[in-house]
């Protein structure tokens, strides 16, 4: 009889310990391989105000205004490898204009951080807050910003509508 019991005991350990481990591990956190995706990750994304678009950081997304076509390249956040709740973000973006002219102004540039607070830069890391480029011209720009941990969306709006979102995860060591 106690054979019995012991396994039955065994049997609920058990089946307790895979139900914890359901309730613990949260939705989502294994990535699942699909046949139907394509075989890269990045890619190009044509984005106006009239279609706006969703972004990762490494995706080329070609932004056409009133006043001309940039391509934007954004990567990041980088963050230092310590752990903690909130760190520094720093998130580095490549402009390109391919016609016409735009400004870039720190002030388009909204962050949502990891605790849903939304960061407002100042200026870009260089000290500057505006710039206007030119067909032809390249320029590659970076925004430093203390952020709490965790999923994060970075939006660009020229004009007050806005053309892309980035959502990015900054993550402790």
């Amino acid at each position: 009889m106690s054979s019995i019991t012991n396994k039955f005991r065994y049997l609920l350990t058990a089946l307790a310990a895979i139900a914890l481990a359901g309730v613990i591990t949260p939705v989502g956190a294994f990535a699942v391989s699909s046949t139907s995706s394509p075989s890269h990750i990045h890619q190009v994304l044509k984005a106006s105000q009239a279609h706006p678009q969703l972004a990762i950081p490494g995706d080329i997304v070609d932004v056409t205004l009133r006043s001309g076509m940039t391509e934007v390249l954004l990567i990041g956040p980088t963050i230092p490898q310590i752990s903690a709740d909130a760190l520094p973000g720093t998130f580095t973006f490549s402009f390109t204009q391919k016609s016409g002219k735009t400004l870039i102004d720190i002030r388009d540039f909204g962050i949502l951080d990891g605790a849903d607070s939304l960061i407002r830069p100042l200026k870009f890391d260089d000290g500057s807050k505006s710039f206007y480029l030119n067909a032809g011209q390249k320029r590659t720009v970076k925004i430093t910003s203390f952020m709490a941990v965790g999923t994060g969306t970075l939006r660009w709006a020229p004009l007050n509508h806005y053309v892309t979102d980035w959502q990015f995860v900054e993550e402790t060591a």
